[in-house]
């Protein structure tokens, strides 16, 4: 690598010295240290003392002012991660209610019909504009535009609370009910924000949302003994191809052929679980796509997956030190770190 170890201490700093011989060339920093600084306003705080050069995960609520500060730059990118809504399908969910409170006959969340209408009551540009102040990009599935097993053929989502209202109304909840909605506030740019945005765009439809943002530590632990019904966080296709997404999320678990361990709504469709499997032994690369893209477009059809907004991240630094490069895969990496 570009850099040899120094000393790290737990929390604390993690510091390198440059590898001159590294084959791609020699860093531009002789000298490189980490600081593990949690909070975002303390790492904003640490940047404009001066007490750090850069500093990553820069919030949306930072970075319109940042942006302003003419000793600052702000660098932009395009992430891998999509924040997704998910729907239990479970015969019997633990946080759904209705309207008044009491339990109901059955989990309306699958009914085809009510799953649409919850994503029709998401308004996607707003949520990009004024939730994310711009940090993000509307979805209609899972990954990012370019990734492998991305289709082109799935439609722009659409935003239309009184098709969403008739369909409520259709699937026989005319006055909807209520749900409780978790995700986290402490993980990724704008998580907490986005959760809090559609427990207001749901409520337009009928459904009383009680939002509940907790920390990643609380969550995943929770989310993974299945104690949810409506939740929300970002996936990240950190291999660039479907089969690491669906593969996790939509085909249905099944540890003899190791798919489906973070399918935590019991989503099923056995054609989306067959198109996978031979995506997985498929060689030739054509082949593979398109088993894939019809995997994504029937996955996403069945709306117990929803995908809301591709995440965009924001590194910031000392306009007259640094230029970063920002990367999808939102590493921070002290090579690609150049002089100013």
């Amino acid at each position: 690598g570009p850099f040899k170890y120094v000393s790290w201490s737990p929390k604390g700093d993690l510091v390198l010295e440059r590898f001159d011989d590294y084959w791609r060339g020699p860093a531009p920093w002789e000298t490189v240290v980490r600081k593990e600084i949690s909070d975002d306003a303390s790492r904003l705080a640490a940047l404009k003392a001066g007490d750090v050069d850069v500093i990553n995960y820069v919030s949306s609520a930072d970075y319109l002012a940042l942006d302003s500060d003419p000793n600052i730059a702000t660098f932009i990118g395009d992430s891998v991660y999509v924040m997704n809504l998910q729907l239990d399908q479970r015969e019997e969910t633990p946080k759904v209610r209705a309207k008044d409170g009491s339990a109901l006959a059955e989990n309306p969340l699958r009914d085809p019909r009510v799953r649409e209408a919850i994503d029709l009551a998401i308004d996607r540009e707003t949520m990009v504009e004024i939730v994310l102040e711009g940090l993000g990009k509307p979805a209609n599935q899972m990954m990012p535009e370019g990734f492998f097993g991305y289709s082109d053929d799935i439609p722009t989502p659409e935003y239309d609370v009184d098709k969403a209202k008739a369909l409520l109304a259709d699937a026989g909840y005319p006055d909807g009910f209520q749900i409780d909605l978790y995700c986290t506030n402490d993980r990724l740019p704008g998580d907490g924000a986005i959760c809090e945005g559609l427990g207001q765009m749901f409520a337009q439809i009928g459904i009383d949302t009680n939002v509940n943002a907790i920390s990643k530590t609380v969550y995943f632990p929770t989310q993974a003994r299945k104690e949810y019904s409506v939740f929300m966080n970002g996936w990240g296709t950190l291999t660039g191809e479907a089969s690491y997404t669906l593969g996790s999320l939509a085909h249905s678990p099944n540890d003899e052929v190791k798919m489906g361990a973070f399918n935590r709504i019991e989503y099923k469709n056995d054609e989306v679980d067959r198109l996978l499997q031979a995506g997985a032994q498929e060689l030739d690369a054509d082949k593979r796509k398109a088993l894939f893209e019809e995997a994504m477009e029937k996955t996403m059809a069945d709306r117990a997956y929803i995908s809301i907004v591709v995440l965009q991240s924001v590194w910031a630094g000392d306009k007259d030190k640094v230029v970063v490069t920002p990367r999808a895969d939102e590493e921070t990496l002290a090579y690609y770190i150049k002089p100013a």
